[in-house]
């Protein structure tokens, strides 16, 4: 039930997994683990007692609040949650930090902002992160919910013949001012994107791309409901929005192209944690198939642990059979984001 590409970096191997994601009540879905794991009981014991835990998110709303009131109610602890975007997230974390005042305890956020914020992240080998593959995990994160870069349509204005079925689709006149991208300069996984066009269509491909004038938004739910309303026809978007919308009954459907983009988020703790039991507690939780289950579900993503469930979105092994899924290199990124933005600016009004 598992298909990893065999690459060559220790860290972002992690980005190849399993898969099973969707939306169905979680609770009835997770297993428990082959050898059952379990959270150290004084840490839990401390963690009661601290009371508290500080959440900084980069998830959606509906996957970081079904996380945080799932440990709530197992443990009687309470959790905040802060949730913006990733770029949002790793700018208030920096803040918070150079002036010596830390106030997260637990982080979920993605790359390549995760990338930043490895200077105040604790190593943390939690216990539930037995079952999980070397491939996802580090010593101060753990990946735990991944989804695909994919195209997405209005179901009741484009028909099923005209529906766009590859990246190279965008640049057909016929599409011209009726559909939608990420802005790069909010969301990053719009510029691992552009990194694989580039490789696989040229420099020409960006200006083709911006000639066809695309409307931007800031968040795939953003995208997803200006397709949903006709605001416009189609979008270069992420797996779950697509998910999330068409599970209730909205006009919307979607294609992976051949060739796409994974991303990922990850769990870790704050080394300064002002709640450093409950801290280490929730990452458990997260890491756990009970934790990734719920998450997973609720966000329309894809698990890391071989025994979480949420079956929606696909499979990874039938799918790694008929595409091939890029492996963002976010270290070059972060370095050329400059570069890459610039280049978008001058095609993409």
């Amino acid at each position: 039930m598992t298909s990893k590409l065999q690459v060559s970096s220790p860290v972002h191997r992690r980005t190849f997994l399993y898969i099973g994601a969707a939306m169905a009540g979680a609770g009835a879905l997770w297993r428990a683990p082959r050898a059952l794991a379990a959270s150290d009981p004084k840490i839990v014991e401390a963690a009661k007692k601290e009371g508290a835990v500080s959440l900084y998110s980069s998830a959606s709303t509906g996957p970081s609040n079904a996380i945080a009131e799932a440990f709530r109610k197992k443990y009687g602890i309470n959790v905040s949650v802060y949730r913006a975007g990733s770029a949002d997230v790793a700018t208030r974390v920096q803040t918070e930090e150079s002036a010596g005042r830390t106030q997260a305890d637990a982080l979920i956020i993605e790359e390549p902002a995760l990338s930043l914020m490895l200077p105040y992240l604790a190593d943390y080998d939690s216990p539930e992160r037995a079952a999980i593959d070397a491939a996802y995990k580090a010593p101060s994160y753990t990946l735990i919910r991944m989804y695909m870069a994919q195209l997405g349509w209005n179901t009741g204005t484009v028909k099923a013949a005209d529906a766009p079925r590859d990246w190279k689709d965008l640049l057909d006149p016929k599409w011209k001012g009726r559909f939608g991208s990420l802005d790069p300069h909010v969301t990053a996984t719009t510029l691992a994107w552009l990194v694989m066009v580039d490789k696989l269509y040229g420099p020409s491909y960006l200006q083709g791309f911006g000639a066809n004038q695309p409307k931007l938004y800031a968040s795939t739910n953003a995208m997803s409901q200006a397709i949903v309303s006709g605001e416009i026809d189609m979008g270069l978007t992420n797996s779950f929005g697509v998910i999330q919308m068409a599970d209730t009954g909205a006009p919307i459907a979607g294609v992976v192209p051949k060739n796409t983009v994974l991303f990922g988020g990850n769990i870790s703790v704050f080394a300064k944690a002002p709640h450093p039991n409950a801290a280490r507690l929730f990452c458990d939780f997260a890491c756990s198939a009970e934790g990734q289950s719920l998450i997973n579900v609720a966000g329309a993503t894809i698990p890391t642990h071989p025994d979480a469930r949420a079956p929606k979105a696909g499979s990874l092994a039938e799918l790694g059979k008929t595409h091939t899924f890029s492996q963002p290199d976010y270290k070059k990124i972060i370095a050329d984001t400059p570069k890459l933005l610039a280049e978008w600016d001058k095609y993409v009004k």
